[in-house]
């Protein structure tokens, strides 16, 4: 028996050719369009799920990049701060030298001291550096300076840390007292800096030689307490530029990753675009002449 394909399945099967022509010339374009391989999930559910893995990835990198920076910010502001330090404690050492000279007249030592005083000026002005609005040696406290004028310490001594990578952290601050000592209420040569330095102008207006001595041993003992401070942010800014790289080099890596998944290369695309319309032509072509039966056809 032979079997006969009626005019409503052939036509059927037309339009379903017609159908997938077009999807596939819709989907060319949209492509073009978005510049992407899929818009939705379901399109390509294996590529989707990297896709998404490694996005939530490179997000995360660049949050670790920005914590990065921002810890370089303040690691780079407070060497700064202490290289200045560092040079004015210098000459606060080079003036008690001059001031412990016993030809000095008294006019000459209160020069002298007055320019001890001025260096202790900008010591305090020194340690009260800001890095985003807060004081880069106050800790985390949320105070405009970390020393008040009369060099008392207003900071706390909370650690200042940045995530650098999961379950990876960073200390990126010392705060006052770990750089500058601490303050003592009945020995100011046994105080901190401020009070140090400030003793050091007494003792040279004062002519007290024996004073100036101890004060010069007291600036040596607090320039090897910022050398140490100096240091420690060496360290830490070595570690950050290990992890810039490291960092730069995954953000390159993964960004490329995700293109691939997600981007849609516009030559290929634009190949299965031609591809595709002359394929719907075609099928809408044959569709037509197909289409086109006459009667004597219709009676075979």
């Amino acid at each position: 028996m032979i079997s006969r394909i009626t005019d409503t399945r052939l036509n059927t099967q037309r339009a379903q050719r017609i159908e997938v022509g077009r999807k596939k010339l819709a989907k060319a374009e949209e492509q073009i369009s978005t510049g992407q391989r899929f818009q939705r999930p379901s399109e390509q559910p294996t590529d989707a799920s990297k896709l998404l893995r490694h996005t939530r990835r490179l997000e995360r990198v660049e949050q670790f990049k920005r914590n990065s920076e921002n810890g370089r910010l303040w690691v780079d502001t407070a060497d700064q701060a202490l290289q200045s330090i560092s040079r004015e404690m210098t000459r606060a050492r080079t003036l008690a030298v001059q001031g412990a000279n016993e030809t000095n007249g008294p006019e000459q030592l209160a020069t002298i001291a007055l320019d001890i005083r001025a260096i202790a000026e900008s010591l305090l002005g020194l340690a009260n550096t800001k890095v985003l609005g807060r004081p880069v040696f106050g800790g985390t406290t949320d105070s405009s300076d970390a020393y008040a004028s009369d060099g008392s310490y207003q900071g706390d001594f909370g650690i200042a840390r940045r995530s650098i990578d999961t379950g990876q952290v960073v200390e990126v601050n010392s705060t006052g007292p770990e750089v500058f000592g601490i303050a003592d209420g009945v020995d100011a040569l046994n105080g901190d800096l401020f009070q140090i330095i400030n003793a050091l102008a007494d003792a040279v207006e004062a002519g007290n030689t024996s004073e100036i001595r101890r004060g010069m041993e007291s600036v040596d003992t607090a320039a090897n307490r910022i050398a140490s401070a100096e240091g420690r942010i060496g360290a830490v800014s070595q570690q950050l530029d290990s992890i810039d790289d490291r960092l730069g080099a995954e953000v390159i890596a993964v960004s490329t990753r995700v293109s691939q998944l997600r981007d849609v290369d516009l030559a290929e695309a634009v190949i299965r675009l031609s591809s595709a319309e002359a394929s719907y032509r075609a099928t809408l072509s044959a569709t037509s002449r197909g289409l086109n039966t006459s009667l004597l056809d219709f009676l075979r």
